[in-house]
């Protein structure tokens, strides 16, 4: 997430400051992240109906401007299911640094299959004004390197409406598309910035991502940047 700066009256600077980001597939940093930044993190999926807790904790880095990298632990209930690491970074900005674009890999190890995946991201964040904002994520993921795994391709769209330098809500859509067939979750969600160092994000929908069947899902991410 990024560091929240305060108001100031530069208009390219304020155009590129509050910029909310997607709850559920989380940027590894900001895409404008500056050398030295340290994060830390956890997501918390409950799925009532399973009776299920899925949670995230995740450290994050920038080792250079406008590039990051991060270790995330998905776990589920008190299985640790994933090893993962992901790379991420910045090409620029465009349109009057409106919009931030860059790229995002992520490699992890599936403890319970014992295999290896993969994934490669465009990343494109726009700002329409001080107040929407949206980023968009298309990529493609291999689900077993190296053996009979599959291509999946990724989409991931947000839409942010930032009601206050405190305050913003949005929906988030996650796409994957396999063989013709077509999974998403729904994510509408809120954040607050309670401080520079401080942000959470809170909200639930219905997903067919990791089930045959709808689920629906309690959802929250707490930030902490140093």
């Amino acid at each position: 997430m990024q560091d929240v700066r305060g108001e100031n009256n530069d208009a390219s600077e304020s155009s590129q400051s509050h910029r909310p980001e997607p709850m559920v597939f989380d940027l590894v940093d900001p895409l404008d992240a500056k050398k030295g930044e340290l994060e830390i993190n956890a997501l918390l999926n409950l799925s009532p109906g399973a009776e299920m807790l899925r949670w995230s904790p995740e450290i994050e880095y920038s080792y250079m401007d406008g590039h990051s990298i991060e270790l995330e632990l998905p776990i589920e209930n008190d299985f640790l299911q994933q090893y993962k690491v992901s790379l991420q970074g910045s090409f620029g900005t465009l349109a009057q640094g409106r919009m931030l674009h860059g790229w995002q890999a992520i490699g992890r190890r599936k403890n319970d299959e014992k295999v290896f995946g993969a994934e490669i991201l465009y990343l494109n964040d726009y700002k329409f004004s001080d107040m929407w904002s949206m980023m968009n994520m298309l990529g493609v993921r291999h689900t077993a390197l190296g053996k009979s795994g599959k291509f999946v391709g990724v989409l991931n769209n947000s839409l942010f409406y930032s009601y206050s330098k405190h305050l913003a809500l949005g929906i988030e859509l996650n796409n994957e598309i396999e063989e013709r067939r077509w999974r998403y979750r729904l994510t509408p969600q809120l954040q607050y910035v309670f401080n520079k160092h401080s942000i959470i994000q809170v909200g639930g929908g219905p997903s067919q991502l990791n089930t045959e069947r709808t689920e629906w899902l309690l959802t929250s991410r707490v930030i902490y940047d140093f």
